[in-house]
């Protein structure tokens, strides 16, 4: 009788650089091909699917690992913040972190909060747009670039990065085995926000603060507003959303969906014109069209748009507005020229 000698499992090695990959990343951000200049090609081994996502993974980890270098380097100089906050990242104990600028906590004046969607790292949007479209405003650079222009300081909350296995805290459960644990504290994109609110948000001195989230970070922006009505009522002036997950069925009261009204604004994917009003009744707030509908990519074509919304409600934007009078002095007009029509009309006959 023999035996059947099970065949070792290959380890798969991979480049440690991007232009290992053969990629560069030109100074706008583009991550393109060294040989002909494009984007990043996914499938490198046509019908390979598993060897092309172990591929993808390795690819998008190092540009995850510029995206973190950027953010931290100057003129952004993001600090990281260890969540939980007792975690001794010294030892073997599991521990994440947040973003914050140096004075996010003391400002008295203005703060962004940024809560991406499911299965990113922490700072990115999407990495379809970080690979596609362009590294800055595929992930929060862009963004946080355009904030300090306007003087706020940033949170970027971690939702994702609460999977620990391997030594490190990840934005999803490994693929390959099961050994790994929840974040302490953290052990779910909400339960996350929830938790980065009570320890540091709750605490600012900023009296005027915004936020911007992506998919489900909209539901676990509007989890928090259950939760701490008063706070949002009092300091959060507004609120830019993108392919929003949340339900207004889940909002609790009518003190919050008539906030929610006045202060969120959310953009969708959608191939309609961009900036056309979506009727959608389901998120208690207003919804205009992306221009494109993958959702990878709506708040990089919706970025200058959703920040143009947070300006106006902050009083740094004025939209331009119709005189009235003027329409209305036009309309009498067109009425007068009109009427002397048909009576002219009348004359003749």
């Amino acid at each position: 009788m023999f035996r059947r000698r099970l065949k070792k499992k290959e380890v798969q090695e991979f480049p440690n650089t991007i232009e290992g990959f053969g990629y560069i990343v030109k100074e706008n951000g583009e991550i393109r091909s060294k040989e002909n200049d494009e984007s990043y090609n996914f499938d490198y081994i046509p019908k390979d699917r598993p060897y092309n996502e172990l591929r993808y993974k390795a690819f998008i980890d190092l540009v995850g690992d510029l995206v973190e270098e950027k953010l931290q380097a100057e003129p952004l100089g993001f600090k990281k913040t260890i969540v939980p906050t007792n975690a001794d990242p010294s030892s073997d104990e599991p521990y994440s972190y947040i973003f914050m600028t140096p004075n996010a906590l003391t400002t008295t004046d203005r703060l962004l909060l940024l809560i991406p969607g499911n299965n990113t790292r922490i700072g990115q949007w999407t990495r379809r747009a970080m690979c596609d479209d362009n590294l800055i405003n595929g992930s929060m650079i862009q963004v946080a670039t355009l904030a300090k222009e306007r003087g706020y300081e940033t949170i970027i909350l971690n939702p994702n990065g609460i999977y620990w296995y391997d030594g490190k805290a990840r934005e999803m459960p490994p693929l390959t085995h099961m050994n790994f644990v929840m974040l302490p504290e953290n052990e779910g994109p909400e339960v996350h926000c929830s938790y980065v609110f009570d320890k540091f948000i709750s605490k600012v001195k900023a009296e005027n603060i915004v936020a911007m989230t992506l998919g489900w970070g909209g539901f676990c922006l509007t989890q928090l507003l259950n939760e701490h009505f008063d706070f949002f009522k009092n300091k959060v002036k507004a609120v830019a959303m993108a392919d929003s997950t949340h339900s207004s069925d889940l909002i609790e009261g009518d003190d919050k969906r008539i906030w929610i009204r006045s202060h969120v604004l959310n953009w969708a994917a959608s191939n309609n014109t961009r900036g056309e009003p979506l009727k959608d009744t389901r998120l208690g707030c207003d919804s205009l069209s992306s221009g494109d509908e993958l959702a990878e990519f709506t708040v990089t074509h919706c970025i200058e748009d959703m920040v143009r919304f947070i300006d106006t409600k902050m009083g740094d934007y004025v939209p331009e507005e119709v005189d009235d009078e003027i329409i209305r002095e036009e309309d009498l007009q067109a009425e007068e020229e009109e009427l002397n029509e048909r009576v002219h009309v009348i004359d003749i006959h």
